[in-house]
């Protein structure tokens, strides 16, 4: 299910896609504001940099999609890039955009850790639209429950499932906008404070996937399986452990590199 909003001739806007590109467009604010406060004169780079992550996002979430019901896809080769008929794992965005965007970040001479830390204000409100948008359209929808009656207002709603069936269900779409928006609080409270400079991605990457690998335990979504559990929730736990360890390395590497300014200008002092 994925209500359409607009249609002209060929040309059809559905509620998820509206949600995702009003996400997108919402992160490419950011980015581009903070180019102007922190980069002046390099608000184009910073978002061609963006426009390639995006791209490239895109291409990965369908390949991985792909890849993951090949099964089916395998007899309907001309629905691959189909991506009107929706399909889009978001681990995928982020295997391939990751690369593209460091590879981009050289080519137009970004700083990386300027532009990531800007991207930990973006990420979390292009993760808030889309599990709204999931909330229209049936993705990621939790399991069904007896009764709304029988648990908190907030927690339970009456909600379509993918093929469009009205169920009350746990509300875990409103959960993953409610945590993303936590998420994008914490980012701003970083940015504000000045705390983590250069490591605020992993931090809020790191609790991205924390917080999907517990919501995924209340999903009655289908999914591929991996280890036997959820593949999402097994590349969220990935993506939680390996943003914790990359972001503690480059952590502790800033540090050593301050203390040795430090202990240098000492020395030079003394002189």
């Amino acid at each position: 299910m994925n209500p359409i909003l607009f249609e002209l001739g060929p040309l059809t806007l559905r509620a998820y896609t509206a949600w995702l590109l009003g996400g997108v467009l919402l992160s490419l604010a950011v980015l581009a504001w903070r180019a102007h406060v922190q980069a002046p004169g390099s608000v184009g780079a910073w978002v061609d940099v963006a426009l390639v992550g995006v791209v490239a996002g895109v291409v990965g979430a369908r390949a991985l999609y792909v890849a993951q019901e090949w099964r089916y896809f395998s007899e309907h080769t001309d629905e691959i890039a189909r991506l009107a008929a929706g399909g889009m794992a978001w681990h995928g965005a982020l295997w391939l955009g990751a690369p593209t965007v460091w590879l981009a970040a050289q080519w137009r001479r970004v700083p990386l850790a300027l532009w990531t830390d800007a991207l930990a204000l973006a990420w979390p409100l292009g993760m808030a639209a889309a599990w709204w948008g999931c909330r229209g359209a049936g993705c990621g929808y939790g399991y069904e429950v007896a009764t709304l009656a029988d648990w908190p207002r907030g927690l339970v709603a009456e909600l379509p499932d993918v093929y469009g069936q009205f169920a009350p269900r746990l509300d875990v779409q409103a959960a993953g906008a409610a945590w993303a928006l936590l998420l994008a609080a914490l980012a701003a409270l970083l940015t504000w404070r000045g705390w983590l400079r250069g490591v605020r991605l992993w931090a809020i990457w790191a609790l991205v996937g924390l917080g999907h690998v517990l919501l995924a335990y209340f999903r009655a979504d289908p999914a591929p399986t991996l280890f036997g559990h959820r593949a999402d929730q097994v590349y969220d736990a990935g993506l939680s452990l390996l943003a914790s360890g990359w972001g503690g390395i480059l952590w502790l590497r800033a540090r050593r590199a301050r203390a040795r300014e430090v202990a240098n200008n000492a020395e030079q002092n003394t002189l």
